[in-house]
C-alpha cells in the first residue's frame, strides 16, 4: 500500500517482560560487571537460553500444545502444569529488551507451545538462563577473553585456582571472579584490561 513503511528485515522487536525483582537485579548486577547495557544482556541471556537443549526440555513439561522447535518435536497436553506463576503485589517489576525478528518468532513458539504471552515466554527464558551456571559462566569468561589479552587471562586463570584452592566450599565461577574484581578496584578504570591489570597488582600478585 502507498504510503506504508516496509519493516526492515533487520528491525529489532521490542520486549518488556515483567519478571520477579530478584531476577532483575541479578540482571542488572550482570549488565554492571561487565559493563554493558542491561537490554543488550538480556537479549544475549534469552538467545542463550532459547538455544539451550537442556533448558528447553526442561521447561517443556509445561507445554500445553505440541511444537516442533529446533528440529526436536515436543508433545504437549492440556493436562500439563501452566508455566504461569502468580507474585505478590510489589514483588515484580518490567525489564526492556531487543531481540532480532528470527529470536522474536522463536519466542512465538514457545509461546504457542505454552499457551501465554510472548513476554511471559521471555521471562520464563531470563529466569532459566540466569540459573544456567554454564550461560553466565561463558558470559562473563567471553566478556573478559574480548577485552584482555593471553597473558592477563592466564593471570586471571591463576588466580581463580587460587581463590578454588583456598576454599573449602562451591568452587567459584568467571562471574564470581568478576564481581569480586569489580568489588576490589576502587580507581576508575575505563577497560577490562585496566581494570584486570589493577587487580592482579594491587591485590593479588604475590598471592598467585
Amino acid at each position: 500500500m502507498r504510503g506504508q513503511k516496509k519493516k526492515r528485515s533487520d528491525a529489532k522487536v521490542d520486549f518488556k517482560p515483567t519478571i520477579p525483582l530478584s531476577l532483575k537485579d541479578s540482571i542488572e548486577r550482570l549488565a554492571d560487571i561487565t559493563n554493558k547495557s542491561i537490554k543488550d544482556v538480556a537479549d544475549h541471556l534469552i538467545v542463550a537460553a532459547i538455544n539451550n537443549l537442556d533448558i528447553i526440555s526442561s521447561i517443556s513439561k509445561f507445554f500445553q500444545r505440541e511444537i516442533r522447535f529446533n528440529n526436536t518435536l515436543y508433545f504437549g497436553a492440556s493436562t500439563n502444569p501452566s508455566i504461569k506463576k502468580k507474585h505478590p503485589p510489589g514483588t515484580c517489576d518490567r525489564i526492556s529488551t531487543r531481540v532480532t525478528q528470527k529470536t522474536d518468532q522463536l519466542i512465538d513458539a514457545l509461546a504457542y507451545a505454552l499457551r501465554c504471552t510472548p513476554h511471559k515466554a521471555c521471562a520464563v527464558l531470563l529466569e532459566q538462563a540466569m540459573l544456567n551456571y554454564d550461560i553466565i559462566n561463558n558470559f562473563v569468561r567471553n566478556h573478559l577473553m574480548n577485552g584482555i589479552d593471553a597473558d592477563r587471562l592466564n593471570e586471571l586463570q591463576k588466580v581463580l585456582n587460587y581463590i578454588n584452592s583456598m576454599s573449602d566450599s562451591d568452587e567459584y565461577s568467571w562471574a564470581d571472579l568478576l564481581s569480586l574484581i569489580v568489588r576490589e578496584v576502587h580507581a576508575p578504570v575505563t577497560s577490562p584490561k585496566e581494570m584486570v591489570d589493577e587487580f592482579i597488582i594491587t591485590n593479588w600478585r604475590d598471592n598467585v
